[in-house]
């Protein structure tokens, strides 16, 4: 099942802030341009929460990836791979969430021109 960098907040933790902590424990130390929020989920009991965001890195990278992942991808927009994790299946089905994918790659892509 293909999903996305993530965990759960350490006490006292800023979402910012474990954010930054599961990217360098899952992947690595990488550079990250821009971060950019794209939406936060609260259960219906309201004891889950979860944040997702977009960062914006220079370039591809290799990632060093721990236990808990045993590949990667990088992909077109629109072309992800199968099976997508259930929460990031509803998150790019969502359409607000992929009207503001979209207007930041057409950005980036402008920006690299």
């Amino acid at each position: 099942v293909w999903g996305l960098v993530g965990g759960t907040n350490e006490v006292a933790e800023t979402p910012w802030e474990g954010l930054r902590r599961e990217i360098e424990e899952e992947i690595g130390d990488i550079s990250i341009k821009k971060t950019i929020p794209l939406e936060t989920f609260i259960s219906n009991d309201t004891k889950f929460k979860f944040h997702t965001y977009l960062c914006i890195v220079p370039n591809e990278f290799i990632p060093k990836l721990n236990f808990e992942h045993n590949g990667y991808a990088w992909v077109s927009f629109n072309n992800w791979p199968k099976p997508l994790h259930q929460g990031l299946r509803n998150t790019l089905q969502n359409k607000q969430n992929l009207t503001k994918l979209q207007t930041v790659f057409q950005l980036v892509s402008l920006m690299e021109k």
